[in-house]
């Protein structure tokens, strides 16, 4: 009777339930996160500090450079006003060598005038900087007579080709008075900083979990 007992209650056993619902499939965003303990807490560190990055470069080169490049393209503007007027004023050659020494020593310009010459009816050709936009609103705002920038002619020179009633005057400066070596090296310093930073933190981490 005991074994008729336990067969019956083996044959009434129910079978193991399983859940009607499907697994939770893990979003896209999860899969891509570290699954370790060292990787989020790494994560937690690096995200603030990307962050960090982006806002200081983001206001730093929409202030600060913008507002740099735009005072040295109208300090340009202005030397190159300035010249053309002397040279408008300059009643013999020995007046116009005057000014294209005073040009090169003072605002390290060269100066000619290109005699009998027309200038080019033709866009500004511009390079894909900034500055060079800038320099030309500065020029528009102080030259009233017309004029031609280049600054893709040559790789470290730029030309301004303005027209006198003789001739065309073309002045040619250094690409270096339209930027600014401060900006690199902000840049660099926050870089690298943040890196110097991320990799004492990470070594902390490592060895505390």
């Amino acid at each position: 009777m005991c074994c008729g007992l336990t067969g019956d209650a083996n044959m009434t056993a129910s079978p193991p339930l399983e859940s009607d619902t499907p697994p939770r499939k893990q979003g896209l965003i999860k899969r891509f996160l570290p699954k370790s303990l060292l990787g989020r807490t790494l994560l937690i560190i690096v995200t603030p500090l990307i962050l960090l990055q982006v806002v200081s470069g983001y206001v730093f080169y929409e202030n600060h450079w913008d507002k740099v490049s735009r005072r040295l393209a109208t300090s340009v503007a202005g030397d190159v006003a300035s010249i053309s007027a002397l040279f408008r004023r300059a009643p013999d050659a020995e007046t116009r060598e005057w000014i294209r020494s005073l040009a090169f020593h003072r605002m390290e310009m060269r100066v000619e005038l290109q005699i009998g010459e027309i200038l080019p009816n033709q866009p500004p050709l511009l390079s894909f900087d900034r500055a060079d936009g800038f320099l030309v609103e500065a020029l528009s705002a102080q030259l009233d007579k017309p004029f031609m920038v280049d600054t893709t002619s040559l790789e470290k020179d730029i030309f301004v080709l303005v027209q006198h009633g003789d001739g065309v005057l073309q002045v040619t400066t250094t690409r270096k008075r339209l930027s600014s070596s401060t900006t690199y090296v902000f840049v660099i310093w926050m870089v690298g900083t943040s890196m110097i930073l991320f990799g004492v933190a990470t070594l902390f981490m490592r060895n505390q979990i």
